[in-house]
């Protein structure tokens, strides 16, 4: 059966979103668009205008903050640069309409560009902080400069026309700004469902797990706040015409607050909900304009930020999710409705149904019962998935028993305290081997300068001949080092199979433009396929549609091994992978690395069970207080004196003298 075949079967608790929503709902946007200017009233008509023009910089800001999770205060400044540029470009220089608009936008997204190559460096309020002052410096600027024409602004050109018919009333500009709304709105939606818009979302939920998947986080950033400004330089392009005069009011502070609040109130990360606020700030605008001044007598202008923050506070206290919250919840309600109706009338599927969620759980590998959904174990069907688990492929570029990890003089100092001290080792390909020690020794310290987490102080990594310490983790992810963490990164946005996906990241070749045009179908199924299939094997299949975040711990920690291996790594590193697993799930975890360690794959595994430690491993390295103390085969690091004076606390002699008397009695 095909990919796309077993995808469309699976599409009821698929990870895509069902595209026949979206087509509907662009559809009856459409309709809602086509008959706005013979229902409005004039008032009204002026409201609809600027809230198609501002629905296209709300859309940026959304996929930037909500997709991205980047918070920026300065969306108005690349609407203001979009603005002025199409305006200079039509007044001052009489270019044609399209190309001052393709100019204001191309001008928006090149200093965007410009900008966030060294903005995007900085992370949550200070990057908030650094685009309020790019704001500043935008108005200040245009008000300065002659050639903007300061406070006057630039005026002078003319109203748009369209086949030869001028846009010259508010009904015929609504139309003419909407298919541009609309296009945005698609695009950005499939943006959202693409690799790329995933990525964006795994990199909000955990950058560091992203990385290590091979996602470039500071690439992937600067093009989502480039393509933000785009939006927002168009948005800027239908102002000019529609005001037909630019002033420095347009990069104001209140500007940037105004989208801020289309997209809060609307709901992070949600498109719809970016068009559905920009229509209620308008809305909301037009009211406080003479709700305000009824108020507080005289007042005018900025004070009426006065209201904009009011409402900013109780959305947030409110509403938190926005309205696209409220609407998900509302839906939920309905559709868990239906289900226990649906359960009401069939008892059979009520007895099956242990989620709750009127389906029954699916059955997998030939008819073995899968677990429910709530269960915390896999003690059913443990003993048989262990013997017919199907084993994800594994990248193999180095022969069995060549160095594909070499460690030397690994040093990690924190002020004065050594966490890591010059620890120097060489891994195997084709091996397990366990780096083991005492709580504190440095293990996920090693761990994360060998990933590129943090720099080391000094030393050298070399995988597969390349030095990659100090380099970012998705050098080395995209070389084949994965790995897992020892506080679970769990992607909390997606659902189990979404999180696996994410795995396959570096698989793929499909970026933003692709995502946004929906040119990569094939790929995404396929790379889906592949997950559940990884999730079968460890048995969670029947959850793949779940979020990820309402898994049980241990089910949660066999997921995020599933996710390491559909990067299909040439290298694993698993910290502490059976924490928090039941005996059976212990079981078939240890079967499934002995397995990958036969068909080739090299593992690292740092974990705090000695015994199943040394059952599993080809070679064991000893960490104590950061200094590499026994590193060797299990029975000789087992039977070192250091070791077990690490272990059991005693000295060297005592330890000495405890062994040679084991080995008396034997």
């Amino acid at each position: 059966m095909s990919y796309l075949n077993k995808a469309a079967m699976r599409s009821k608790t698929g990870f895509w979103p069902n595209n026949r929503g979206t087509i509907l709902g662009v559809a009856a946007f459409a309709v809602v668009i086509a008959i706005i200017p013979f229902t409005a009233s004039s008032s009204m008509m002026n409201i609809a205008v600027f809230s198609m023009i501002f629905a296209l910089p709300a859309i940026g800001l959304s996929l930037l903050m909500g997709l991205a999770g980047q918070v920026s205060l300065g969306q108005a400044a690349f609407f203001a640069i979009g603005a002025y540029t199409h305006a200079i470009l039509l007044q001052k220089f009489e270019m044609p309409g399209p190309v001052a608009a393709v100019g204001g936008v191309a001008a928006a997204m090149l200093a965007a560009l410009l900008i966030g190559l060294p903005m995007l460096r900085l992370r949550g309020h200070y990057l908030a902080l650094a685009t309020l002052g790019l704001g500043f410096i935008v108005m200040i600027a245009v008000r300065e400069w002659e050639f903007t024409g300061r406070t006057t602004g630039i005026y002078g050109y003319g109203r748009p026309e369209v086949f030869g018919i001028p846009i010259d009333n508010n009904g015929l500009f609504f139309w003419f700004v909407a298919p541009f709304v609309l296009i945005g709105l698609v695009l950005a939606l499939n943006l959202t469902r693409s690799r790329a818009g995933r990525a964006l979302s795994a990199v909000n939920d955990s950058e560091l797990a992203a990385e290590s998947l091979g996602v470039n986080t500071y690439a992937l950033r600067v093009k989502v706040f480039t393509l933000s400004a785009g939006f927002a330089g168009l948005g800027g392009v239908f102002y000019a015409y529609q005001v037909q005069i630019v002033s420095p009011q347009v990069a104001e502070f209140h500007v940037s607050v105004e989208l801020l609040l289309m997209v809060v109130l609307g709901g992070l990360g949600s498109v719809w909900g970016a068009v559905a606020g920009a229509f209620i700030v308008e809305l909301l605008s037009e009211g406080l304009r003479d709700l305000i001044p009824a108020i507080i007598p005289g007042a005018t202008g900025e004070v009426q930020l006065i209201g904009y923050g009011l409402v900013l506070i109780l959305v947030i206290i409110l509403l938190p999710g926005g309205l696209y919250q409220v609407v998900k919840s509302a839906w939920a309600a309905i559709t868990r409705r239906r289900a226990d109706a649906s359960a009401k009338r069939s008892p059979v599927i009520a007895a099956a149904d242990d989620d709750g969620s009127g389906e029954v759980p699916t059955r997998a590998f030939g008819g073995l019962p899968s677990e429910t959904t709530a269960g915390d174990g896999l003690d059913e069907v443990a003993d048989a998935a262990a013997s017919d688990a199907r084993i994800p492929t594994v990248s193999t570029p180095v022969a069995a028993g060549e160095p594909i990890l070499e460690v030397s003089g690994l040093t990690k100092r924190y002020g004065g305290v050594v966490a890591v001290d010059d620890v120097t080792l060489t891994v195997p390909a084709g091996q397990i081997m366990g780096l083991i020690g005492p709580n504190g020794a440095g293990k996920t310290t090693c761990f994360n300068m060998i990933t590129g987490a943090i720099a080391p102080t000094s030393g050298t990594v070399r995988f597969l001949g390349e030095e990659i310490q100090g380099r970012k983790p998705h050098v080395g992810a995209e070389a084949g080092l994965t790995r897992t963490f020892q506080n679970l990164q769990v992607f909390s946005s997606t659902d189990v199979v979404g999180n696996v996906y994410m795995g396959r990241y570096r698989k793929g070749r499909a970026g933003i433009l692709r995502g946004m045009f929906g040119l990569q179908g094939r790929e995404q199924y396929a790379h889906e396929e592949i997950a559940r299939d990884i999730l079968d094997s460890m048995r969670l299949g029947d959850v793949a549609g779940l979020a990820a975040g309402d898994l049980p711990f241990g089910r949660q920690r066999m997921m995020e091994v599933c996710r390491a291996l559909a990067a299909e790594p040439a290298l694993l590193l698993l910290d502490e992978p059976m924490a928090g697993l039941s005996g059976s799930e212990r079981e078939l975890l240890a079967q499934l690395l002995r397995s990958l360690r036969d068909a080739g794959l090299t593992i690292v595994l740092v974990e705090h069970d000695v015994a199943q430690v040394m059952a599993l491993a080809d070679s064991v390295a000893v960490l104590d207080d950061g200094v590499l103390i026994a590193h060797g085969d299990p029975e000789s690091v087992r039977n070192d004196p250091a070791v077990i004076v690490a272990y059991l606390g005693t000295d060297a002699e005592e330890a000495e003298a405890e062994l040679k008397e084991l080995e008396d009695q034997s």
